[in-house]
């Protein structure tokens, strides 16, 4: 993943109330507010040896709700995969290309976009361009990965 402060400035002023709504439904900001700068959130690669970057800024995708910033470097296609919960995501930088496998539809989503992906579905992404994407996905439950068979 890029320096903090390149994901931070890509970031700047892109936030839409959509992501807001999904980092505060995800983790339960119901009674009270919350403010992270990004430089503040602990990042580390998907799996070692991943070219993918998360970073957790509210929440923990190991033990619950969450809400994620995933950094996939231009070009990249991660392995098709499926969740056990499902996820809304927002669209923050590059063009990610989202793919719903059991029914083949595919959309490129600029900046803005929002997903919602269904558990337990097998689903791709990818970023197309020269630009790196990053999503942000949010979820109530702890993340997980079912790859492919």
């Amino acid at each position: 993943m890029g320096s903090t402060k390149t994901l931070a400035a890509a970031l700047a002023g892109v936030a839409s109330p959509a992501a807001a709504w999904s980092l505060g439904h995800a983790v339960g900001h119901k009674d009270h507010g919350s403010m992270v700068a990004l430089d503040e959130v602990e990042r580390a690669p998907a799996r070692p040896g991943s070219p993918v970057g998360i970073a957790a800024p509210a929440g923990n995708p190991a033990t619950g709700a969450h809400v994620r910033l995933v950094e996939l470097p231009a070009g990249y296609a991660a392995p098709d995969r499926a969740r056990t919960g499902g996820y809304r995501g927002v669209s923050l930088t590059g063009t990610w290309r989202h793919t719903f496998l059991e029914t083949g539809e595919s959309r490129e989503l600029p900046p803005g976009f929002y997903v919602f992906q269904p558990g337990g579905e097998m689903h791709g992404d990818a970023c197309v361009g020269d630009v790196n994407c990053v999503p942000m996905p949010s979820q109530s439950v702890a993340a997980d990965f079912i790859p492919r068979r």
